[in-house]
């Protein structure tokens, strides 16, 4: 039995398949998004033992209609991957004076958690549900462990730096994701 471990840069990938998922046929709601799905599907044949999704905290400000409208929506989307029995980390979203928000701590908490687990020997290969370049130092660091990494991602935005680090390649196509997308419209 090889031991899978799903990793998912939260707003990485959630924007990507967003962009994806409008590929499909019409706008979905990812608030429904069949995560679990998802990541058993990606490691067939091996056995998924965890999944785990990386995101920034958004914090509450009820003076502020749009990041309550986020909040929420946050809320529900880890409603969501807790039932789906997916473990969650947080990292901090901090606003910037121009308005936008911006994650800090998210990829590290990904990479040193990725690492430690292939120490601790928890996995033995990894699926990196990604298009960040700054985690192909982690990627490098779990292979010199013997752990193996597949790199998946979407061709649209794809990481030619993970490309090059990982064991293995997947680019999803919107027919790929077709399965895990709520019925429902937005």
């Amino acid at each position: 039995m090889t031991k899978a471990f799903v990793f998912i840069d939260g707003s990485n990938f959630y924007f990507r398949l967003r962009d994806l998922s409008e590929q499909v046929n019409g706008k979905y709601s990812l608030l429904n998004f069949n995560f679990r799905g998802l990541a058993e599907w990606i490691v067939q044949p091996d056995t998924l033992m965890e999944a785990h999704y990386y995101v920034g905290a958004i914090r509450r400000q009820r003076n502020n209609e749009k990041a309550e409208k986020m909040y929420a929506n946050q809320q529900k989307l880890i409603a969501k991957l807790q039932q789906q029995k997916i473990f969650i980390t947080l990292g901090q979203l901090i606003q910037h004076p121009d308005k936008t928000f911006h994650e800090k701590g998210v990829d590290v908490r990904l990479a040193v958690e990725m690492i430690r687990f292939a120490r601790e020997n928890k996995y033995d290969i990894a699926y990196l549900l990604s298009s960040d370049t700054d985690l192909v130092a982690a990627v490098e660091e779990v292979k010199s462990f013997g752990k193996k990494v597949q790199y998946v991602g979407i061709a649209k935005g794809q990481s030619f730096g993970l490309t090059k680090v990982a064991n293995d390649v997947r680019l999803l196509r919107p027919e790929d994701i077709k399965p895990f997308l709520s019925k429902s419209l937005i």
